[in-house]
């Protein structure tokens, strides 16, 4: 018993001391916030930006957080990983996120069928037609007969500005003079290589995994759409998002767009960039990476100017009655007209 007293002392020693540690941890993780964030500073406002996983949006979410581009235009980015384009769709209706990265025909129509969705262009169409160089494929013409890889499923946009494009040149449709072959973009670049197919239209950034030496790009979409009525740079993938979040934050969407532009301006111009953000873009090397790179600065070198030259909403219907004749695609909108406000007005971005 005389022992007691003793052991009753080292255990509250212990506990102060745990006590006194739980203390300086708690401090710790707080010291960086008192640090960033001045005294009365007002929290800046959250932008939650639905993604997909390897996503080439991620490329420029990585450059605006890098460069504080989100804070200096007044606002937190909060990126959120999505399974894919449908769980994209998903999260921004039901409130989930407030920003994705999606297409018109999306936006027109949800707003056909009486939602405020609003779109502000991001890049135009830069996807193409590869070939293999021991094809033997020299024009469109050549393609009869063969078959062609399909990125996606048979109403896939390139794909149907392909079949307009050489029923228009060659007098062929593809679906009967060729035949189709649909996969997913990396599995489609992996039959190419096997040389189970002699070409394929893929993404842009597929088409720029693979080695120049072995195949050519025979068209781009956006060599294809002049022929056929339609500016070459109608933008395609925009950044959308409910005319009502933007109506009540228009600083934020404002700030938003510009620091989205601004990331996307820096990796066109930035070698130094895409050592940067190589982790996240997965090149095997070098020149891939240098492909890759100047595949990205296509898609959004000219888009202002082109957008200062033509109306995007009248460009957009024009591509739309294209591809709703080649393809009769689920996503047109109720009676096959973009309707007002699908294109977000004075977008910087």
């Amino acid at each position: 018993m005389r022992h007691q007293p003793t052991i009753r002392r080292q255990q509250q020693t212990r506990g102060f001391l745990h006590s006194r540690a739980r203390q300086w941890a708690c401090l710790l993780l707080v010291l960086p916030w008192l640090v960033a964030v001045p005294a009365g500073a007002e929290p800046l406002p959250v932008v939650r930006i639905g993604v997909l996983k390897f996503g080439t949006v991620n490329w420029e979410l990585d450059v605006i957080r890098r460069h504080g581009l989100d804070r200096a235009h007044g606002f937190a980015l909060e990126p959120t990983e999505l399974a894919g384009k449908d769980g994209a769709a998903v999260a921004l209706q039901g409130g989930a996120v407030d920003v994705i990265l999606t297409d018109w025909l999306w936006v027109a129509k949800r707003r056909a069928l009486g939602g405020d969705f609003t779109f502000a262009p991001h890049s135009h169409a830069t996807g193409g037609l590869m070939v293999r160089r021991d094809a033997g494929i020299k024009g469109i013409a050549d393609l009869k007969g063969r078959k062609i890889g399909i990125a996606g499923g048979p109403v896939d946009k390139s794909w149907l500005v392909l079949r307009a494009y050489a029923k228009k040149t060659a007098g062929l449709d593809l679906t009967r003079d060729a035949e189709p072959l649909f996969a997913a973009p990396p599995l489609l670049n992996e039959i190419l290589k096997r040389a189970d197919i002699p070409a394929a239209i893929n993404f842009w950034q597929y088409n720029a995994r693979l080695p120049q030496p072995d195949y050519f790009e025979l068209v781009r979409v956006e060599d294809m759409l002049p022929a056929l009525g339609v500016p070459p740079q109608t933008p395609l993938l925009g950044w959308v998002f409910s005319e009502a979040w933007a109506a009540k934050y228009p600083a934020v969407v404002r700030g938003f767009l510009a620091a989205a532009k601004a990331a996307r301006e820096t990796l066109a111009a930035s070698p130094d960039e895409w050592q940067s953000i190589a982790p996240l873009v997965h090149a095997d090397d070098a020149p891939m990476l240098g492909r890759l790179r100047q595949a990205y600065r296509r898609g959004i070198s000219d888009a202002e100017a082109d957008a200062r030259a033509s109306d995007p909403a009248d460009a957009a219907q024009r591509l739309l009655e294209l591809l709703t004749v080649f393809g009769g695609i689920d996503e047109a909108p109720p009676g096959g007209r973009v309707p007002r406000g699908t294109f977000f007005p004075a977008s910087p971005s």
